[in-house]
C-alpha cells in the first residue's frame, strides 16, 4: 500500500506523421475481431484523429472526431459494462493501432480496436496482475505493451503491494507483458505473454534503454528493477538484476532511517525497503541514460544502463522541486514543483548536454498564483504546456500555459499564451501532432458541471470548438494511424 501522497496526471497523447491524433478511452461490442483494411488516411472508418475521453463520472469512454477548427463531434461512447463496471486508468497506443486501457480495480486491461467500421471497437479484458496501475509501449519494438500491477491495497491488507494473482508465493508486485500483431485481414487480436514477479512493493513505473533494459522502480520498496526487454533472449521479460536505492546519507536525517544493508542484486529474495521512494523515471536519447527520481531523498539519479551504476546524483534539497519529466530530445529534465508562501508553480531545468549539469531556475511571473498541474511537451520539443492545478490554495485556476521551449535560457522561457480555461472541477489535456512533431492541436477537457471537451489550435492557441462528452470526464488521449510507429506522440 502506498504511504505517499501522489499526484496523478491525466494526460496522454499519441501522434501520427499522417495525421492529427488524439488518445482517449473508447469501447463497443466485445468479442468482435479485427478484420478491416485501414487507407492511407489512417482508418478504414475513421479519416481524422480520435481524441479518447475517459469519462470518470460513469466510467464511460467517449471519442470523439478531431477534425480541426470546426466539425469536431462524438463518435461513439463505448458503456461501463464493457469494462467490467471498473474505473479506467491509464491508457496507451501500440505500434500497430490497438488501444490498450487500464482497468485496476478489475484486474485487467481493455483492448479496443479504433480503425474498425466507422467507431472503436472493444475487443476484450485481458487478465494483468493485481491492480495495474500504469503501461508504456516498448520504446524498442511498439508492438509491446508493459502493464505495472501496483498490488494488493485493500483496506487493513496483509499483504500490501503484492500480485495475490501471480506473486503470492514470493510477494511483491509485478510486470505484465502484452503483445499484439497487424490489424487487417489475418491479423490477430492482442495477447498476455506473461507476468514477471520483481520481489518489489510500492507503485511501478518504468523507462526502456537503447541496450533493451526496462528498468521499474517500486516506491515502498526502495529500488529499481532491471527486466530483460529483447525478444530474443533466452531471458525475455525475466528481473536480471535488481538496484538498491538505499543511502545512508539521506537516511540518517530521516525521523525512521532505514539501514543500507548489501543486497543480492541476482537473489530471489526481497531486499530490505528503505525510505528512497522512487517515483519517476525517464530515459535520455541524448546522455543514453536513465534518470530517476527518489521523492523521499529529494534527489534525481542518473543510471548507466550498461553497468547499473549511478554516475551522477542532482540533489534537489533546498529547491521546492519534486518532481520531473524530460523533453523528447532527451536534452532538458525539467523540473516543476511549488511555493506556498506566496503560492506559486516553480519550475527548473538540468541541461544534460551540459559539461557539469546543475540546476536552473526559470522565472515564469504568469505562473504566480497557480498550484501544479499536468504538463507535455510536443514531440519535436518545440512547445511546452502546463496546466494550473485547481489547489485549495491557488488563486488562478483554469489555465493552460502554452510556451516556445526552443527559447529556453535560464531563467527565460517565451510564454505564447495564458489559455483561459472552462472554471470547473478540473481538466486533462493532450496533444495532437502531425509531420516531425509539430503541436497541431489541444484537446482540453473540463470536468463537473461542464462535461466537455475543448479544441485549441496550437499556431494561434485560440479555443476553437467546445463538444459536449460524458459525466465528469477526466484524462484524454489523442489518436492518429501510425503515430506510435512514427514516435509522434507527446511526453510528460
Amino acid at each position: 500500500m502506498e504511504t505517499r501522497k501522489r499526484n496523478i496526471f491525466i494526460s496522454s497523447a499519441r501522434t501520427g506523421a499522417l495525421g492529427l491524433a488524439l488518445v482517449s478511452l473508447a469501447a463497443c461490442n466485445s468479442g468482435e475481431t479485427t478484420t478491416a483494411t485501414p487507407t492511407s488516411g489512417g482508418s478504414a472508418g475513421n479519416t481524422s484523429a480520435l481524441v479518447f475521453v475517459n469519462n470518470t463520472g460513469d466510467k464511460t469512454l467517449t471519442s470523439v472526431a478531431l477534425k480541426g477548427d470546426s466539425g469536431n463531434s462524438v463518435v461513439n461512447t463505448i458503456e461501463a459494462a464493457e469494462f467490467e463496471n471498473a474505473a479506467l486508468g491509464d491508457m496507451q497506443v501500440s505500434k500497430e493501432d490497438w488501444v490498450f486501457v487500464n482497468l485496476a480495480a478489475a484486474n485487467k486491461v481493455a483492448t479496443i480496436d479504433p480503425l474498425t467500421a466507422a467507431t472503436p471497437v472493444h475487443e476484450a479484458n485481458l487478465g494483468t496482475g493485481t491492480r495495474p496501475v500504469h503501461l508504456y509501449r516498448d520504446r524498442n519494438d511498439g508492438e509491446v505493451i508493459w502493464i505495472m500491477n501496483d498490488g494488493d491495497n485493500a483496506a487493513g491488507t496483509t499483504t500490501p503491494g503484492d500480485d495475490l494473482i501471480n506473486c503470492a508465493a514470493s510477494g511483491g508486485g509485478s510486470v505484465t507483458v502484452a503483445h499484439n500483431s497487424h490489424l487487417g485481414p489475418g491479423g490477430s487480436p492482442p495477447t498476455v505473454l506473461g507476468t514477471t514477479c520483481v520481489l518489489a512493493d510500492g507503485h511501478k513505473v518504468a523507462a526502456f534503454a537503447e541496450n533493451k533494459r526496462v528498468f521499474v522502480s517500486s516506491e515502498t520498496a526502495g529500488e529499481i528493477a532491471v527486466l530483460d526487454g529483447d525478444e530474443t533472449s533466452t531471458n525475455y521479460r525475466k528481473m536480471i538484476a535488481r538496484i538498491d536505492l538505499c543511502k545512508t546519507s539521506k537516511e540518517s536525517t530521516l525521523p525512521t532511517p532505514a539501514t543500507c544493508n548489501p543486497e543480492d542484486a541476482t537473489g530471489t529474495t526481497a531486499f530490505t525497503p528503505n525510505n528512497a521512494a522512487p517515483h519517476g523515471i525517464r530515459w535520455s536519447t541524448l546522455t543514453k541514460k536513465v534518470y530517476s527520481i527518489q521523492e523521499g531523498y529529494g534527489e534525481i539519479a542518473e543510471i548507466d544502463p550498461a553497468t547499473l551504476a549511478i554516475t551522477k546524483t542532482f540533489d534537489l534539497a533546498g529547491t521546492p522541486y519534486t518532481s520531473y519529466g524530460i523533453s523528447p530530445d532527451g536534452k532538458y529534465l525539467l523540473l516543476r514543483g511549488e511555493t506556498t508562501a506566496p503560492q506559486a508553480t516553480k519550475l527548473g531545468v538540468i541541461d544534460l548536454s551540459a559539461a557539469t549539469p546543475v540546476i536552473a531556475n526559470l522565472t515564469i511571473p504568469e505562473l504566480d498564483g497557480t498550484s501544479p498541474g499536468a504538463f507535455k511537451f510536443a514531440p519535436n520539443s518545440g512547445r511546452f504546456y502546463i496546466l494550473a492545478g485547481n489547489g485549495a490554495t491557488a488563486t488562478k485556476k483554469d489555465r493552460l500555459f502554452a510556451f516556445d521551449w526552443t527559447t529556453v535560457a535560464p531563467p527565460a522561457l517565451t510564454l505564447l499564451r495564458e489559455i483561459p480555461l472552462v472554471s470547473t472541477g478540473g481538466h486533462g489535456f493532450d496533444i495532437l501532432a502531425e509531420g516531425v512533431g509539430e503541436a497541431k492541436y489541444l484537446a482540453v477537457s473540463n470536468a463537473a458541471p461542464a462535461n466537455s471537451l475543448t479544441i485549441i489550435n496550437a499556431t494561434d492557441h485560440q479555443e476553437k470548438q467546445t463538444v459536449p462528452v460524458g459525466a465528469n470526464p477526466g484524462g484524454v488521449m489523442v489518436f492518429d494511424s501510425g503515430a506510435a510507429a512514427a514516435g509522434n506522440q507527446a511526453t510528460n
